[in-house]
């Protein structure tokens, strides 16, 4: 449990708490590529703050406040004039940068404009997604995912709003044991047989973890009758993300090779709400597209499932010999139902964790340790690593089958190895 001081600290990001300063200090999701047409800009929420998203004429993202400064009219109706939005208003011309270029309602002598600043923001473009940094000073070096260098038809990218604090849709993403009984199936029912019958055997898995310079590599390992393990690698990727191997990025039934993992990323848009951003990966062809849009069919073009808290996430309790939830084939809606229920920011004074939430412990440590730290002045984790030093270097997404005797360190080793071989084949 935590304090209700503790709660607010790793719960609150608008721009004026600790949590939200230590935010801005990393590049954030604020869309997808595919929302962002050309001519077109887009209203959208990031840690508070009301932006406005757009495409230049050269086709590169640009991020500003939404409120013109003159009078506060929101620039989402703006006109793009290049790379600046004029203003329908009263034709005030404000650039990428923030620079106001044109005041037309003002004297030719008027200098006001050169003094005029607009709040803009760097972002970039890659795989799938917009990032975003809102922090003060030169942004960090852009985080070095694999994915990032990936052939589109190799990704599966999309989003799905919540009402409720990011946090709670964090550390869902993070806890290995919830696996053994949310998203439960009957064997015929599953959409991914083989993973239900994994995690249905253990409800109780050894939980280890490694701090790393990204976050936390997390072990669950299931135990079986015959002596053999069930071991999955999975990551906290300090301070909103996650990557675990997670949905099949080819249809099961299709009894294709197939090697990929998840990321999710729990993105506030304000302290009651938050997207999921999603993208799958498949590191040797192309993803399923077809399989996977199976759990987005509930979903609509404003990225809302048709589930909700208002019809009761539509549970159909007639299957839940088939379905443990009762909430149909979706994993994501079964998360969306046990992240929003919670309330809009869980009260964590009230909990009572057990031994197999020894990652949300640790995750939520970590937040807090990162927060201090910021302010007394110290640098938060993984925040300006790139290249050769980049953290992300040593993540892994791993699970395998074992019969023999293997500690973790000697799993992780074996993975990386593996993944250099690919990588130089």
């Amino acid at each position: 449990m935590l304090s209700h001081t503790n709660n607010d600290l790793v719960t609150r990001t608008s721009a004026d708490t600790p949590g939200g300063k230590l935010f801005r200090r990393y590049w954030q999701p604020v869309a997808l590529s595919r929302e962002l047409q050309a001519g077109t800009p887009l209203p959208v929420t990031l840690l508070g703050d009301a932006l406005v998203l757009y495409r230049m004429d050269d086709g590169a993202p640009a991020l500003m406040d939404r409120h013109c400064p003159h009078r506060g009219v929101d620039l989402s109706y703006a006109r793009i004039e290049g790379k600046a939005l004029r203003c329908l208003y009263h034709g005030w011309l404000l650039d990428h940068d923030g620079r106001c270029l044109d005041q037309p309602g003002e004297p030719s002598t008027s200098t006001q404009k050169d003094r005029i600043r607009q709040p803009a923001y760097p972002c970039f473009e890659a795989g799938g997604l917009v990032f975003a940094y809102l922090g003060e000073g030169a942004p960090p070096p852009r985080p070095d995912h694999a994915f990032f260098r990936a052939d589109p038809g190799q990704l599966y990218v999309s989003k799905l709003f919540h009402s409720c604090n990011y946090l709670q849709g964090l550390e869902g993403y993070c806890d290995p044991q919830h696996l053994s009984y949310l998203h439960r199936f009957e064997r015929e029912a599953s959409p991914d047989p083989g993973a239900t019958s994994l995690f249905s055997a253990d409800s109780s898995p050894r939980i280890d973890l490694e701090e790393t310079a990204y976050g936390l590599r997390i072990f669950s390992t299931r135990q079986f009758g015959d002596g053999s393990r069930y071991v999955r690698i999975s990551n906290y990727l300090f301070p909103n993300g996650a990557a675990f191997d997670g949905d099949p990025v080819v249809d099961p039934a299709r009894r294709i090779a197939a090697r990929g993992y998840s990321l999710n990323w729990a993105v506030p848009i304000d302290d009651t709400h938050h997207w999921k951003y999603v993208v799958i990966f498949r590191e040797d062809g192309p993803v399923d597209t077809a399989f996977l849009d199976r759990n987005f069919d509930e979903v609509g073009p404003d990225f809302k499932s048709s589930r909700n808290a208002a019809n009761r996430y539509l549970q159909d309790r007639g299957t839940m010999d088939r379905c443990f939830a009762g909430m149909g084939h979706g994993f994501y809606n079964h998360d969306l139902y046990a992240t929003e229920s919670m309330g809009a920011i869980m009260d964590r004074t009230r909990e009572h964790l057990g031994a197999t939430d020894r990652v949300i412990i640790a995750l939520r440590k970590q937040l807090l340790n990162n927060i201090r730290a910021q302010q007394e002045g110290q640098p938060p984790l993984a925040a300006g690593l790139d290249g050769e030093a980049s953290p992300l270097a040593d993540m892994i997404v791993h699970s395998t089958m074992l019969d023999t005797e293997a500690s973790n360190q000697e799993l992780v080793a074996s993975a990386l190895a593996k993944r250099r071989e690919s990588i130089h084949a």
